[in-house]
């Protein structure tokens, strides 16, 4: 990152990590993640001027990085380029001997099944360890909308999930269904 000593980028620095991991983790692509994320620093650096506290930087950063990312994802050309797993794709257990590969398949293919919203909500509660309120303060939702539409995109997650891991352990009852939970966790009371 190119040192600068202007206010901007001295609170840019501070996000930088945790914004550009937050990008890397909305599209599943590296590539992407870091165009989403210089797209987005461009844009908060032109809009910076009208940043009233800037104790509010981070979820202002992250509104804009969120917009950016809604903005992509409409696009058609970026629907295609960002078109995940061919529906229908089954998964082999146990292909893959760390396990960490066929994790990351799964999640690309649970998330296809998400809004690009709902996979923001999913990303910052599950990916990144925000609060509900944070969340709720960022999307300017009640902490009862954000839980109900987490709630919802797991529940679609996992039913993408199961109708996939269904189809390639036919003949299989249940056997390895447990290994869907380390991917989406179940809700907490």
């Amino acid at each position: 990152m190119i040192r600068n000593d202007g206010p901007f980028w001295d609170l840019v620095e501070r996000e930088h990590k945790r914004a550009r991991a937050y990008c890397l983790r909305l599209t599943l692509n590296p590539d992407e993640g870091d165009d989403l994320y210089m797209d987005s620093i461009m844009k908060a650096h032109r809009g910076f001027a009208q940043i009233k506290d800037v104790e509010r930087f981070r979820p202002w950063l992250y509104q804009i990085i969120n917009n950016n990312y809604i903005g992509r994802s409409r696009d058609s050309w970026w629907r295609r380029v960002f078109a995940g797993p061919i529906e229908g794709e089954t998964f082999e257990p146990g292909s893959d001997p760390s396990g960490e590969y066929e994790a990351k398949r799964r999640l690309e293919f649970a998330f296809t099944a998400l809004s690009a919203d709902d996979r923001i909500i999913v990303t910052l509660a599950e990916l990144d360890g925000w609060k509900i309120s944070e969340i709720a303060q960022l999307t300017s939702k009640s902490e009862g909308t954000i839980k109900m539409r987490l709630s919802r995109a797991r529940d679609k997650m996992r039913r993408r999930l199961s109708s996939v891991y269904r189809k390639s352990t036919a003949g299989n009852t249940d056997e390895g269904t447990e290994d869907l939970c380390y991917v989406i966790k179940p809700e907490q009371d």
